[in-house]
């Protein structure tokens, strides 16, 4: 089997001796390893500095350190050791490859179906993280099982019901549509008042997105087995999924309808308001006077 090593880096070479019937075997004295480039020049000298026995019975280790200057290509490494009155040795190979190489190239086209990273700064990432722990105890998210571990026994692993990707994905449409209510705002989740004040509402809209998700997957899962007679129905969760649903749309709509309806965001590029029913005349005066009408 051939070892990869890049040139400055160290490559960590193992061997395993054996003795007449095939059964591993120490050697007698420590191995000794001689290092040849691909054009077969002597890099290292035979030498048992870097050997050592990592595993009892007969397996060996020898650390070399690629120079940077090293010839790319199959290098060989001999090992030599004495078992009983005998001195065996064999060749072995890796590869040393370069660091790597720079090429130009044009820039990527981007295509429809892209993955698409979301871009959140830091105080962004905070927020999200905060609704992100909220939501996830919303939806009972994290979760464990029991797994086979193959000997008799179980090992228990993290099992979750959604990722951490789909839930920010719910998050981030539910601030999205927070916003697109009227009246309309540009909340991010940098803004404090979204994962404090309103982080409840959020919340909410994101776990709705959740039941209506993982209610259709759990409804194509929800069939009858027959086998020989007997019947298993799987249980309705898609039932129970959609009765949460529909009993916190109502609520949700209307919380939301309720918190935007108080939100009154100044004019944008019209200046100030100001009662017109006042007469001019009035507002003159403030200007004439040093005491004002108002």
């Amino acid at each position: 089997m051939s070892r990869i090593v890049t040139r400055g880096q160290t490559v960590e070479l193992y061997v395993r001796f054996l003795d007449a019937i095939g059964n591993p075997v120490n050697a007698d004295d420590i191995p000794k390893v001689e290092i040849r480039d691909s054009l077969g020049t002597i890099r290292q000298a035979l030498t048992n500095v870097g050997t050592a026995l990592v595993e009892n019975p007969g397996l060996y280790s020898f650390s070399y350190s690629v120079p940077k200057n090293f010839v790319d290509g199959y290098a060989n490494d001999r090992w030599v050791a004495k078992i009983g009155n005998e001195t065996i040795e064999q060749t072995f190979e890796f590869l040393v490859i370069s660091s790597g190489s720079i090429e130009e190239t044009e820039k990527p086209i981007p295509y429809p179906g892209d993955k698409v990273e979301f871009d959140f700064n830091e105080d962004e990432v905070y927020g999200v993280n905060v609704l992100l722990k909220m939501l996830k105890c919303r939806v009972k998210n994290d979760g464990t099982r029991k797994v086979p571990d193959g000997e008799g026994g179980y090992i228990i692993e993290d099992c979750s019901v959604f990722t951490d990707s789909e839930l920010i994905c719910f998050l981030v449409s539910s601030l999205s549509g927070f916003n697109q209510i009227p009246h309309f705002t540009h909340f991010t989740f940098a803004d404090q008042i979204i994962y404090t004040i309103f982080a409840e509402i959020i919340v909410q809209g994101s776990a709705l997105l959740a039941f209506a998700a993982q209610a259709l997957i759990e409804r194509g899962r929800e069939f009858s087995i027959n086998d020989n007679g007997v019947t298993y129905q799987a249980p309705a969760i898609s039932e129970i999924l959609n009765s949460q649903y529909t009993a916190q749309l109502a609520d949700y709509k209307e919380k939301l309808k309720i918190i935007k309806s108080s939100i009154k965001p100044g004019p944008v590029s019209i200046g100030t308001f100001r009662v017109t029913s006042v007469s001019p005349n009035y507002l003159r005066l403030r200007h004439l006077r040093a005491r004002q009408i108002i």
